[in-house]
């Protein structure tokens, strides 16, 4: 890309999706500080990117899932054909189409003139993993490393936590607060127990099991975290002891993103809350179920693990399923607490051990 280009980048949903392209800004501006970036989002997910450092100007589709009472990201948000006249208004040299649904081309075929930049998606190479595994496809890279490629950067680029300095100061504060100064000492690791589809979710008593192995063994403090709602989190409060209940936070994604900016790392099912690791520049611990981290979602920061063992029925689906297909879970229901927790104590030591060299 030319220096001094303006760039938009277009990704519609869902929000892990987003949180990962939220590291592309980053990779266009160290490339070229003076581009101007523009990204196009959902106006639900533009909210979990405002204050981005390296955004500009945000142009978010509407859908009405925005509180009038919250402070909105710089930008406007309106219909598809009102954010495509303005966006003819920039001066755009490049369109980065992360998403590649009829949506963004629409915005693409708007701008015939515009350098189109199209990763790939590698989608039939992840069908073949679901539906053709005897094939053996490859598995497939982090996908940040293929976003670092389409942004002219090396693959191992380091990442930027952009989302640590995308969180307010109150924001971090209100975070703070929810951890005392006994916690913080000890370190933190969230468990994040909720997940959309339920093949994704690693059982609560599994979630609990590890998280007494976490305290009892590796010495460290525990929160379990999950969204509003989320059915994992009541089925992990029934397990827990009156008394620890406490634990477990149902929180608004912002507000869990101000709490893991003070963790020592974070463990989930490969859910959004998996990615707030790398935006935040904390290790990141996957469990894989129905999916597999091979599909390319896993290991997207140096310092990440994937837990998951090997079924011959896996991956069953590339995105998760309401129900186990064969109606026995066993990929979570067999991935046992002890593998997890050898994958948290190498991810917390590969940490202290960059955080050791980063003073020497």
């Amino acid at each position: 890309m030319p220096p001094g280009a303006s760039a938009a980048v277009i990704r519609f949903s869902s929000l892990g999706d987003v949180l990962l392209a939220g590291h592309v800004p980053s990779f266009l501006k160290r490339a070229a500080p003076e581009r101007r970036v523009l990204f196009v989002t959902k106006e639900r997910y533009a909210e979990a990117l405002r204050g981005h450092p390296h955004i500009d100007r945000f142009y978010a589709l509407a859908d009405g899932t925005s509180d009038p009472a919250a402070p909105a990201p710089l930008g406007m948000r309106a219909g598809l054909g009102d954010l495509i006249a303005a966006m003819k208004r920039e001066d755009l040299e490049v369109l980065m189409d992360l998403h590649q649904n009829l949506r963004s081309s629409r915005i693409l075929n708007a701008f015939p003139s515009v350098k189109r930049v199209l990763p790939p998606k590698h989608s039939m190479r992840r069908r073949m993993m679901v539906h053709a595994r005897w094939l053996s496809p490859l598995p497939l890279r982090p996908l940040l490393e293929t976003y670092r490629e389409a942004c002219g950067r090396t693959p191992d680029e380091p990442l930027h936590p952009w989302l640590r300095e995308a969180l307010s100061p109150r924001e971090m504060g209100l975070g703070r607060a929810l951890l005392d100064a006994e916690e913080l000492s000890r370190g933190v690791v969230l468990l994040g127990v909720g997940a959309r589809w339920e093949t994704k979710r690693w059982p609560a008593r599994h979630f609990v099991a590890l998280g007494t192995s976490i305290e009892r063994d590796l010495g460290r403090a525990v929160r379990y975290v999950a969204a509003p709602q989320e059915l994992a989190a009541e089925e992990v409060r029934a397990l827990l002891p009156e008394s620890r209940r406490g634990m477990l936070l149902t929180l608004s994604f912002r507000g869990l993103a101000a709490l893991a900016a003070h963790a020592a790392g974070i463990v989930s099912n490969d859910s959004a809350i998996l990615h707030l690791g790398p935006a935040l520049g904390i290790p990141a611990v996957g469990i894989f179920g129905s999916t597999v981290s091979g599909l390319g979602f896993a290991r997207q920061g140096p310092r990440d693990e994937a837990v998951e063992i090997g079924l011959d029925c896996r991956p069953c689906d590339v995105h998760g399923k309401r129900r186990c297909p064969l109606g026995h879970h066993d990929c979570m229901e067999r991935l046992p607490p002890n593998l997890a927790l050898a994958a948290v104590e190498r991810a917390l030591g590969k940490a202290i051990e960059a955080e050791g060299t980063a003073r020497t």
